[in-house]
């Protein structure tokens, strides 16, 4: 993909098949989007509660690989209740529909097989330093980037219906209201000297992980096992967990077959797996 530099920031272009330039665009626009799928449809909103949420509401209406994005949700979430803030126009804030007819995947393992997706597409598109935060949050130079949502609802049919939420800071504008909300250690690709056109970004995401998904169905975890190396934020580093009202200290030694996370206690080896897992650093 063609980069032009304005001074220290890079700009990443596309062309489309009649070798044309297709011009940057700062608004969300579907027919942009859909002219780049292999597959699927792309719902784009001007403002939404929840990109989750809403795919939740319209699991009816719609079907597997379709995705929703929009350029403002109001109440965007995380894990374990917390709140995702993005502003608007200035994030990535999209979520994915995928269905199983079988017991549903562990969730941790589809949390880092879709956070290894993610920064493998950020790292292509020149995020050199991306690392990913076990089990879902992407890093950049100690500060968080992104983060990923996975939602799984089962219900009398025997399907698995998997929600894949991805939040992406790209050009969030500093205010002591935002840092409040988000916190202080949260960058963007802007601050890296980053920009690129959200139309194209949300095409790649969506048809990268429509291939990927099905490979993970049909191969599991372990293809997948040897990128975590790579981007492994917290290895070999002194690491706090709170599970409840436990408080775990020890230090990250990777990741085991199943995702969970392996914490050299000194006395013994730990494996934490969990949606009610807190990592935190010193």
């Amino acid at each position: 993909m063609p980069i032009l530099f304005f001074g220290s920031l890079k700009i990443l272009l596309k062309f489309n098949d009649n070798n044309k330039f297709i011009t940057y665009s700062p608004f969300l626009n579907e027919f942009r989007i859909l002219e780049q799928l292999l597959e699927g449809k792309v719902i784009v909103l001007n403002e939404v509660h929840s990109t989750n949420q809403y795919i939740i509401d319209n699991i009816p209406y719609i079907r597997s690989g379709d995705a929703c994005v929009t350029e403002h949700q109001t109440q965007g979430r995380g894990r374990q209740g917390k709140i995702w803030v993005a502003p608007f126009r200035e994030s990535i804030c999209l979520s994915i529909y995928w269905t199983l007819n079988k017991t549903p995947p562990i969730v941790t393992e589809l949390s880092i097989m879709i956070s290894i997706i993610v920064a493998r597409i950020l790292k292509n598109l020149g995020v050199s330093q991306i690392k990913i935060k076990w089990p879902n949050d992407l890093y950049i130079y100690g500060k968080k980037l992104a983060g990923i949502l996975i939602e799984i609802i089962t219900r009398t049919d025997n399907i698995a219906h998997i929600i894949i939420g991805i939040g992406i800071n790209l050009s969030i504008r500093t205010s002591t209201t935002l840092n409040k909300q988000i916190g202080k250690n949260w960058t963007t690709l802007k601050d890296i000297g980053i920009m690129i056109d959200r139309n194209i970004l949300v095409a790649t995401l969506i048809n990268t992980l429509h291939k990927k998904l099905k490979d993970f169905i049909r191969f599991g975890f372990d293809p997948f096992m040897s990128y975590w190396k790579i981007f492994d934020y917290l290895y070999n580093k002194p690491v706090t967990l709170l599970i409840g009202n436990r408080i775990i200290y020890g230090t990250a030694l990777g990741i085991n077959m199943h995702g969970a996370l392996i914490v050299d206690q000194s006395d013994l080896i730990g494996y934490y797996t969990g949606d009610n897992i807190s990592v935190c650093l010193p």
